[in-house]
């Protein structure tokens, strides 16, 4: 079976999330509303982001908005006080290759339900198309698993229903609440995907390629701080860009999932822009660089 490249680092957020892997196991607003949760059968609760952030927060993202003219929604899930917030949750925007995270999910399902590890092959497909976003590699495991059918099983059992699994994968469209369900289940596990992948699939999103490791990180300057993310862009029927980017942060003690999802954009570079923009904003407030 192969593993990881020996150089991965087990980072504090694999150790706060679970065991740490051995090479074996890798072989408008309203003060302060309770936020809504949805109790997914088979699964611990999972956030549904139906308050709205803080009204200074609020304001803020208010103020970029207008001034970046571009569409934006955000979705936070602390995880310390189970406070879910959203912003912009009416926006649906183009799944892309934020879709490879709940096929990785799939596939760890697939292996806790048949009680095996994942073979040599699945463990390559699944290290390409989540740290390199291979979209080869994603073409191969998907038919694996079972396309659009066993996608849409996983995203049932995440409380998923604004996203609809497509037998083109990533063509679909999605909205930040589903991308946080998708987020949290691999920040803090399910039950219905063993500990030990578990694990590996929170090392995957903290291991992604250099330069993919922009989007949901920009604005934390804590250097202690851990950071889990997939990335996506892919261009509309009208030649806009859709970028997205999910994932959790674990920064002293603040622990949060975190989706930001944009369109409108006339180039990759400018979705780039506008999404680190939104995330440097709200990384600020969550890790306590604000006030």
């Amino acid at each position: 079976m192969s593993t990881l490249p020996t150089n991965f680092p087990k980072t504090a957020a694999a150790f706060l999330l679970a065991t740490v892997l051995s090479a074996a196991a890798l072989a408008g607003c309203t003060g302060e509303p309770a936020p809504t949760t949805v109790t997914v059968p088979g699964s611990p609760a999972t956030p549904s982001a139906g308050s709205e952030p803080e009204l200074a927060l609020r304001a803020e993202l208010d103020s970029y908005a207008a001034q970046a003219g571009a569409d934006f929604s955000v979705a936070i899930y602390e995880h310390g006080t189970g406070r879910a917030w959203s912003y912009h949750p009416e926006g649906r925007y183009l799944e892309a290759s934020l879709v490879k995270v709940p096929i990785l999910l799939t596939l760890l399902r697939q292996a806790t339900e048949e009680e095996r590890e994942l073979t040599a092959e699945e463990e390559q497909l699944a290290e390409l198309m989540i740290c390199q976003s291979d979209n080869a590699a994603t073409d191969e495991l998907y038919a694996m698993l079972g396309g659009a059918e066993e996608l849409q099983k996983t995203y049932g059992l995440l409380g998923v229903t604004g996203t609809e699994a497509g037998e083109v994968w990533g063509a679909n469209e999605t909205n930040a609440d589903d991308q946080l369900r998708i987020a949290t289940a691999v920040a803090l596990g399910v039950d219905w995907i063993r500990d030990g992948l578990q694990d590996y699939a929170a090392v995957l999103l903290e291991n992604v390629v250099p330069e993919q490791a922009w989007g949901i990180s920009a604005g934390i300057l804590n250097p202690v701080a851990e950071v889990g993310l997939k990335n996506g862009w892919l261009q509309d029927d009208l030649l806009a860009w859709n970028v997205g980017s999910s994932g959790f942060v674990v920064g002293g003690s603040a622990e949060y999932s975190i989706v930001v999802l944009t369109a409108g954009t006339d180039s990759l570079d400018e979705g780039i822009s506008l999404l680190e923009g939104a995330a440097a904003i709200v990384n600020g407030w969550e890790l306590g660089a604000y006030g």
